[in-house]
């Protein structure tokens, strides 16, 4: 007997247009034509919403406009973080980043579906790119970069970053409300923060720790590191979702389906199909 899931949803990770040549692995003009497959698939589904976890453009702020008309195909909601591409902007579009892509100032927030809770993280928070040289982020994003990198971190690089104090403390709470009122959690981010890796979170270390003591953490999702990546670490699911924009032909995004035991990963292209369990 098949059993219909709770809900579902959609997650597409890295289109990261631009109108610019190809490299060797990135191929930034196809991606209109891939997020258009993408949707047109995802449209087929009874899906509750749809979970970009960053990098919408590679650079150029104009490129906010192409690749956003093309998401208006969509049917279902459309909920977004931030990507380190999404600051290869001008400096005078820094501070407008978030507004353009539907974000509060902050860049993160949280909401709530059929009592699961889930919770977006704004990983670019502390950075050398979101931020005016010189300015006092920066210098804040600089300083703790160095101290990794005294420390021999292999993720101590300018395209990664951070989140801070505040916005770790505002996770915590979040995550105690979910508690108190039974709900299951699945967090989002940009980065990744397990297995260990170059393209993971700066202070991934902390923001683990949180979602641990919690204990009601099913899954953290994320991009960035376009291969993609899995781990599991003391009953939370890790998933790095693979780049859209990497190679010239072949697709990947998911549907997950969402039920009481269990997270069914649907992927379409390079997206493996997996199942998560819980507990």
């Amino acid at each position: 007997m098949v059993v219909e899931p709770i809900f579902s949803f959609g997650v597409i990770a890295d289109v990261q247009y631009c109108d610019c040549p190809p490299t060797e692995v990135r191929f930034y003009r196809k991606s209109t034509d891939k997020l258009e497959e993408c949707l047109t698939m995802l449209n087929k589904q009874d899906l509750a919403f749809t979970l970009d976890v960053g990098d919408l453009i590679d650079r150029d702020y104009p490129s906010f406009e192409i690749i956003l008309q093309e998401y208006q195909q969509a049917k279902a909601q459309i909920y977004r973080t931030l990507g380190n591409h999404d600051y290869s902007v001008e400096p005078e579009w820094l501070a407008d980043v978030p507004k353009r892509i539907g974000l509060p100032a902050s860049g993160y927030y949280d909401f709530v579906h059929d009592n699961w809770r889930f919770i977006v993280l704004n990983g670019t928070e502390v950075s050398t790119y979101a931020h005016p040289p010189g300015s006092e982020a920066f210098q804040q994003a600089e300083k703790l970069m160095e101290e990794l990198e005294k420390e021999g971190k292999s993720w101590a690089k300018p395209w990664n970053a951070g989140v801070s104090n505040q916005q770790l403390r505002w996770l915590e709470q979040r995550l105690k409300k979910a508690r108190r009122a039974n709900q299951k959690v699945i967090v989002m981010g940009h980065y990744p923060l397990y297995p260990e890796d170059p393209h993971n979170l700066w202070n991934a270390e902390e923001v683990i720790t949180a979602l641990e003591q919690s204990g009601n953490v099913m899954a953290y999702f994320n991009g960035h590191n376009h291969a993609g990546n899995y781990g599991q670490k003391k009953g939370i699911h890790y998933l790095n979702f693979k780049g859209m924009v990497d190679t010239p032909d072949q697709n990947t995004f998911a549907a997950v389906h969402v039920h009481t035991d269990h997270l069914q990963v649907q992927g379409f292209g390079r997206e493996d199909s997996r199942e998560l369990g819980f507990g």
